[in-house]
């Protein structure tokens, strides 16, 4: 074969030497660009600037949805504090958190001896007891046992819960507020229950002074 013979097949054929470099003892070339030092400041800057904006945009995020949050609750103190009897606070506590949390489905649940005269609050079964007693705040999450789900209408389909235990200065169970949503994600396992506890503690003092003079 001539030489221009083979120079044009190498032409053809630009991988060739690549593919069989290790036959004939070459020694393929690493391609590497060498960025200016400079330059590569500038480019960690800008990404230390995007991380940085990331953090911030969260952050405003959060502030926002937990000042939203604290308005909320301050609505509801308002509305508890309103309240003069067992039935009025049932009632406006529902319509509070349909209206100010757009939560449709909210139960509360008592079993202290002056809410007997109330059927549709009073709930004296063991196992209620026995729930609420077990917790020892605010319990988030995709599962309610049967006699929880009872106390709400069959549809829509409920996906999350939120079980606040009603419970007296000796750490005594005397009520439980159920809080359901078909969206999943509203009450997940891993969310943080502090804004609960404080809705708890709410609910508490008012209807611990409702219940004392019942």
């Amino acid at each position: 074969m001539l030489t221009d013979q083979v120079l044009s097949f190498l032409d053809d054929n630009p991988d060739f030497l690549l593919q069989h470099a290790s036959r004939f003892g070459l020694q393929p070339i690493q391609a590497t660009t060498i960025v200016p030092f400079a330059e590569r400041q500038v480019l960690e800057l800008r990404e230390r600037n995007r991380q940085m904006e990331s953090r911030l945009s969260q952050l405003v995020r959060n502030a926002e949805s937990n000042d939203l949050i604290v308005n909320r609750t301050h609505q509801l103190a308002l509305t508890l504090s309103r309240s003069r009897d067992l039935e009025g606070l049932a009632g406006t506590l529902l319509q509070c958190f349909e209206h100010e949390f757009g939560l449709e489905r909210c139960a509360l649940r008592l079993w202290h001896p002056s809410a007997v005269a109330l059927p549709h609050l009073y709930n004296g079964r063991q196992a209620i007891k026995v729930l609420a007693g077990n917790l020892s705040g605010p319990c988030c999450g995709p599962y309610a046992n049967d006699q929880v789900l009872s106390w709400f209408p069959p549809e829509p389909t409920l996906e999350s819960f939120a079980m606040i235990p009603l419970k007296n200065t000796a750490g005594e169970a005397f009520g439980l507020v159920v809080l359901a949503s078909s969206d999943p994600q509203r009450f997940t396992a891993d969310m943080q229950t502090h804004y609960l506890s404080q809705i708890g503690e709410l609910i508490t003092v008012s209807l611990e002074r409702l219940l004392a003079a019942a």
